[in-house]
């Protein structure tokens, strides 16, 4: 993460999510329209130039991964808040549009961003710049985890510990530490109330995978490292589910790359696809 910004990679995901919203064929899997100048960019000429300077490995790949993930984290969302779920906690919100693209959903839900203080203060202020109306019950919660905990965050930021919410941390797991992980993990499985859950991304190990699938998680981890944010952990689903039942979260569905496609890219016209490294959990606790 920069000192008083957001990490490169925050920003990096954002024009991805902007590329899809500009360059990809309708149906478009998530529609975004904030990320382009969530990123930092006031016209579609300066995001391509950027992209193109960026040279991310296998764009278009990656672009669909980013956008996915989201999408599936909303739709089981959107299922949660009809069963009650009244609480969203975007955990690492990065540079996130959820609360300023889904208004309507703010009407049942508040929603709860938490991220560093400093990348939280940047996107605050582009927010400002901008000129977005930041809505009535969208809560951000600055909390930095070598000071405070995830509980005492929430807890300040007014969440109703008593009640069921949704977590959602999208493409985070793999900078920090096999232990943070896990300890956050298990942060939101003492914390959450019954019929919570949580959705979130992780990074399977590079030898797992078949040749070409390999190759590319080596060149996003070598991408992510040169600017400072090295890829530092890695998990297979079922050391992640068993670690998940002994935490008491006992219901844990896997969402791969196969279950992406079948429910987000057939019958498209594009050239979208899932990279293999691919990996989601839902898990549900009580």
């Amino acid at each position: 993460m920069e000192e008083n910004g957001p990490s490169r990679t925050a920003v990096g995901t954002a024009m991805l999510r902007a590329a899809h919203y500009l360059l990809d064929a309708e149906p478009r899997i998530l529609n975004d329209s904030f990320a382009r100048g969530f990123a930092g960019f006031s016209n579609d000429e300066e995001l391509l130039k950027a992209l193109d300077e960026l040279k991310i490995p296998d764009c278009v790949r990656m672009r669909t991964a980013f956008v996915v993930r989201n999408r599936y984290a909303e739709d089981e969302l959107v299922r949660a808040v009809a069963q009650g779920v009244s609480q969203y906690v975007i955990l690492g919100a990065g540079l996130d549009s959820f609360a300023y693209r889904r208004r309507d959903l703010l009407q049942v839900l508040d929603v709860y961003e938490v991220d560093h203080p400093a990348s939280q203060a940047w996107k605050r202020q582009r927010i400002e710049e901008l000129g977005i109306k930041i809505p009535r019950r969208l809560h951000y919660v600055p909390v930095d985890f070598e000071r405070e905990t995830l509980t005492n965050g929430l807890s300040a930021a007014g969440i109703n510990l008593r009640a069921a919410m949704f977590f959602s941390w999208l493409g985070v797991t793999q900078y920090l530490t096999s232990a943070a992980v896990l300890n956050t993990l298990r942060e939101v499985a003492r914390l959450a109330a019954s019929g919570s859950e949580i959705v979130f991304t992780f990074v399977v190990p590079a030898a797992t995978l078949a040749a070409k699938e390999r190759a590319l998680v080596e060149a996003l981890a070598a991408s992510a490292a040169s600017v400072g944010e090295p890829w530092l952990s890695f998990f297979t689903p079922e050391e992640l589910e068993v670690q998940l039942n002994r935490m008491g979260l006992k219901e844990v569905i896997h969402f791969g790359p196969d279950q992406a496609a079948e429910r987000y890219l057939t019958g498209r016209s594009d050239q979208l696809g899932i990279p293999g490294y691919f990996r989601m959990i839902d898990a549900r606790i009580g």
